[in-house]
Order: C-alpha cells, then sequence, then structure tokens
C-alpha cells in the first residue's frame, strides 16, 4: 500500500524558477544535478516525474538518454517514485520511505529491564556515534574510506534544532535510541512529517521489544504534534536486497510504503553500481 504523490504547485513554480522542470512526452519531469555528501558521486536526480511517464517504457527510456545527455558528469540516475511503482531492470530500489499508519501504540509494558526515555545532552557522545554507525551501514564498508564525512554528517544530525532522541535502556543501562528530526518538510509534495532518522538497538536479545517500545515512543510524539511518522529503509546496492526484507516486514507491522528512490547506471554505462 502507498500514497499517490500529490505534487505541491510551490514545488513546480521552485522548479521552474531553477529551470529544472521539463516536459517529455507532455509529462511533467523534474531534475538536477546532486552529489552525494558522503561519497562526493555526481549523479543526476528526478525529485519527480508524473506518473503517466513512469508507467510508459518507452518514454521512460527516452527520458534515460536526455538525462545522460544533459548530466554527462553523473555517474548514475537517481528517481523518485511513489511506493506502488515498479521500474523494470536494471533499475534498483535505492531507499524506501515508509510512513507510520497503525493506531498510536501503548508503551509497551517494562520487560526485561528495559525502558525508553529522553535522551540529555550527556547522552550526545553515545549518540553521535550511533548516527555515524547507521550512516556508514548505509553506505557500505565500500565507503569506510569516507569515515572523516560520515562523521561530519552525523555531527549535522546530532546538532540539528530539531533533532530529539529517545533512550532505550536495560537495567538503567543504554542500549539503544531511536532519533527523530521534528521539522522535516517534504518539498516535493509540501507535507511536513516527523523524520525517523535512525532507530538502533544494540543487544540481539531484545531487539523485538526494544524496537516496539521505542517506536511506541516516536508514534506518540509524532501524534501529539500532528505530523506524520516517515522512516526510511536502504536497500542493497548489488547482490540480494536486504532492505526488501526489512520493508516486507514493517508493511506487516502497522507501516505502508510511501515512495522510493531508485537507481541505475548511465545508460551508457550499463555496469553494476
Amino acid at each position: 500500500m502507498s500514497t499517490p504523490t500529490t505534487v505541491s504547485p510551490a514545488y513546480l513554480a521552485w522548479a521552474d524558477e531553477q529551470r529544472m522542470r521539463a516536459e517529455i512526452a507532455q509529462h511533467v519531469y523534474v531534475a538536477g544535478a546532486q552529489t552525494d555528501p558522503v561519497t562526493q558521486e555526481q549523479n543526476c536526480l528526478v525529485e519527480y516525474a508524473a506518473a503517466e511517464l513512469l508507467a510508459a517504457p518507452t518514454v521512460l527510456a527516452e527520458l534515460e538518454q536526455q538525462l545522460a545527455a544533459a548530466h554527462p558528469e553523473a555517474t548514475a540516475l537517481l528517481l523518485r517514485a511513489p511506493g506502488h511503482t515498479r521500474l523494470p531492470a536494471p533499475w534498483r530500489p535505492s531507499v524506501s520511505y515508509v510512513r507510520y499508519t497503525g493506531a498510536v501504540p501503548q508503551a509497551p509494558r517494562p520487560s526485561d529491564g528495559l525502558a525508553v526515555a529522553p535522551a540529555g545532552p550527556e547522552h550526545d557522545a553515545l549518540v553521535l556515534g550511533w548516527l555515524a554507525r547507521a550512516i556508514a551501514d548505509g553506505y557500505g564498508p565500500e565507503n569506510a574510506r569516507s569515515a572523516e564525512l560520515i562523521d561530519a554528517a552525523a555531527r549535522d544530525v546530532l546538532d540539528a534544532p530539531d533533532r530529539v532522541s529517545f533512550l532505550l535502556t536495560r537495567d538503567g543501562r543504554p542500549v539503544g535510541h531511536a532519533s527523530v528530526l521534528t521539522e522535516a518538510q517534504d518539498e516535493v509534495t509540501g507535507t511536513g512529517f516527523i523524520d525517523l532518522f535512525d532507530l538502533l538497538v544494540e543487544e540481539s536479545d531484545v531487539v523485538r521489544p526494544g524496537t516496539a517500545a521505542l517506536v511506541a515512543a516516536c508514534a506518540a510524539f509524532a501524534a501529539e504534534r500532528e505530523r506524520p511518522l516517515f522512516g526510511n529503509v536502504v536497500h542493497d546496492g548489488t547482490g540480494p536486497d536486504s532492505g526488501a526484507r526489512v520493508v516486507a516486514s514493517l508493511l506487516e507491522r502497522g507501516w505502508c510504503l510511501d515512495h522510493r528512490f531508485w537507481r541505475r547506471p548511465r545508460p551508457d554505462e550499463e555496469t553494476s553500481v
């Protein structure tokens, strides 16, 4: 299940001003250059494409060729699509965004000595380490050389004025966290949301109850602010996609697939990326 992407008129007006809005076969899309903040890789990002464009293989193929020609420096093409959209190979899912649609869960009863409470400044070093680990895991071991950039990206999240973290403890010991950004904005749709940037439970024997407790805290937090709660799942770029299993599990636990970013190599360089 997913929600259709209703593009914001303000976003399209901005794209016009930036000369990023274009049409192909009378179908609107918005595309521009993107630099990955960690790998520094140059890509071409399609932030929005009309559903009719994505549903027509020949039009999509023409778009790919045009983008590759317009962005000769791009290593790959990235494209945002509604959650229900399936793109043909060699497109692969890159990041899935899920939205919590279940009832606000009651805080689980304490079990295994677990408790959740807001994190304080004294926990910043711990939270920073967890954030850096999440970013590094998302990029994979091949980007270990970017350790300084990963640390900088984690610091940006930690220092964000709207960052709120919840600490999971077990018998008083910190064993995990959930960190959210409370003023996130989806520029394409104009929707404000709570961004569940990272959730981690370190001790394997309490992953399930610990995760449930942290999600309950985040869902209650979002409900109090009358904003939707979004999370994201990173997909493997090559080989078996463990991210697909994570998404499938979330869909059984009160989440829906809202939208997804897809990735493919340049059409003139059909190699794995």
